[in-house]
């Protein structure tokens, strides 16, 4: 298995990162991991086989991983895909994601591919293709959904980590999340890779995290602008010498084998 880490800054882009997206691979096939722009350019510049992506996980519901759905679903069309495409997202967006698709004109009658939505759930296992996926929710949004209640508006705050299991290893994707102990129960069991968020935690809680339930190697992505640059030299001294994990520091384009 391997991953693509396409894009690795947060909610804002920034001269050297892009919007977050993840791209695993497994056995020929690939899933991608949450979407914001410019995705489908990412996608072409790295040669990837859009006809072998069979799917795609929204976390939630930001734009920043969410975004870039219409326009994949576009170049998906222009481009001449055939094979099914599944998207597992939030209950709460559906059924606007496809309302959306067929106000853009990218309603099934024009698509040359099955397009499938479904929503996540935390109880089993959903899967997409080779990859067989497990879900907790999180606290990411629960403080915008008592906004959006004030507002009238009926947002659920709806928004998941994930683990993900294909050719018998073991990824836990953090998605966005309140506090990166919210990921203990998924690293009870050993993970071969952490994909970590680190725009919305305290940072020193990675020691706890690493020293409670340790995986085996952590990618550390999804930058606030403040680590934009060099986010090994502000945040390394933290665990350095104080953990077993091997840490990665993510940039657009690297490519780490699992």
């Amino acid at each position: 298995m391997k991953l693509h880490c396409l894009g690795t800054a947060s909610g804002i882009a920034t001269r050297t990162r892009l919007h977050n997206m993840l791209l695993l691979e497994s056995r020929g096939h690939s899933l991608l991991l949450d979407g914001g722009e410019p995705l489908s350019t990412q996608l072409t510049r790295y040669d990837v086989d859009l006809n072998r992506i069979d799917g795609m996980v929204i976390s939630h519901l930001h734009p920043d991983h969410a975004g870039a759905l219409p326009q994949l679903i576009q170049t998906f069309q222009i481009s001449g895909r055939t094979a099914p495409f599944k998207v597992l997202l939030p209950a709460e967006g559906l059924p606007g994601y496809p309302n959306m698709l067929n106000m853009l004109y990218l309603f099934d009658r024009v698509l040359p591919f099955r397009l499938a939505f479904e929503p996540i759930h935390c109880s089993g296992e959903q899967r997409i293709g080779d990859f067989a996926l497990e879900f907790q929710e999180n606290d990411h949004l629960k403080r915008l959904a008592g906004f959006a209640a004030q507002s009238g508006l009926k947002n659920q705050g709806q928004s998941y980590c994930s683990v993900i299991n294909a050719e018998e290893k073991r990824v836990v994707y953090s998605g966005d999340i309140k506090s990166a102990l919210e990921l203990l129960p998924l690293l009870k069991r050993p993970a071969e890779l952490l994909i970590l968020e680190m725009a919305h935690f305290n940072p020193d809680e990675l020691l706890t995290l690493f020293r409670e339930a340790p995986p085996k190697r952590a990618v550390l992505t999804h930058f606030h602008p403040d680590l934009d640059v060099d986010p090994e030299k502000k945040v390394r001294n933290i665990f350095d010498g104080k953990i077993t994990t091997e840490v990665i520091f993510a940039y657009d384009g690297i490519e780490v084998e699992i």
